[in-house]
């Protein structure tokens, strides 16, 4: 929300001392100590959002649609809901710089794919991430442990399908438990940034980070929304 102060268009003085201290202010020291506080900090971040799904009983107004398409796809409503909060912070109208669009952030290319035209409008963007994301969990093996699994499907949404089986196939090369993302396969996946690395997997490079940064902050809104949430 912007923010603006009227002043009467004689006191040109006290205009001047306003401009002045938002000059002086403005990404100054306290500016950015208490952004950092507020927007960065990823415990408070998590406190209040819990406090505002305790005091509501709701995460969004999307509860609904998070409810009735993770339902139908077999995932907990509350990790949709951390999805589409990391994706889009709950906006619809959210696009990001390569044209993903809706609360699911998901391709206009994919959208279509799966049969649906206009995904900025919420119940076709939350029913085709959703069924997006069941299309790339339904890609491993249902007997991996369901975290896992999840997680696999989840980096596999932001970075590809084929960059996860390199993570995978690497993990194992390397002594680690391909079967488990945390502190195994998600290692791995931060090799494929690495040219050296990059040039032994069968789809090439990927920049690791994003989907390893992705997983974990979903999990971590998913924990904070399942704690506050009925």
């Amino acid at each position: 929300m912007a923010h603006g102060w009227a002043v009467n268009k004689q006191n040109k003085e006290l205009l001047a001392a306003i401009d002045a201290f938002f000059d002086k202010e403005y990404r100054g020291v306290f500016y950015n100590i208490t952004y950092k506080k507020y927007f960065k900090n990823k415990r408070n971040i998590r406190k209040h959002e819990k406090i505002r799904a305790g005091k509501t009983g709701r995460i969004s107004d999307y509860d609904h649609l998070f409810k009735k398409f993770a339902q139908r796809f077999g995932f907990d409503w509350r990790l949709i809901a951390a999805q589409a909060y990391a994706e889009s912070r709950f906006d619809p109208r959210a696009r990001s710089w390569v044209g993903a669009k809706g609360l699911m952030q998901i391709m206009p290319r994919t959208a279509r794919e799966l049969g649906f035209r206009n995904v900025v409008k919420p119940r076709n963007g939350v029913h085709a991430g959703v069924k997006y994301l069941a299309r790339m969990r339904d890609r491993f093996e249902p007997e991996l442990e369901v975290v896992d699994r999840n997680s696999f499907a989840l980096a596999s949404y932001n970075a590809g399908y084929g960059h996860v089986l390199d993570a995978r196939r690497m993990a194992e090369s390397r002594g680690l438990d391909a079967n488990r993302w945390s502190g195994n396969v998600e290692r791995a996946m931060l090799l494929l940034s690495h040219p050296k690395f990059a040039k032994q997997a069968r789809y090439g490079y990927c920049r690791g980070s994003e989907p390893v940064g992705y997983v974990r902050k979903i999990f971590e809104h998913y924990q904070a929304f399942t704690r506050a949430s009925k």
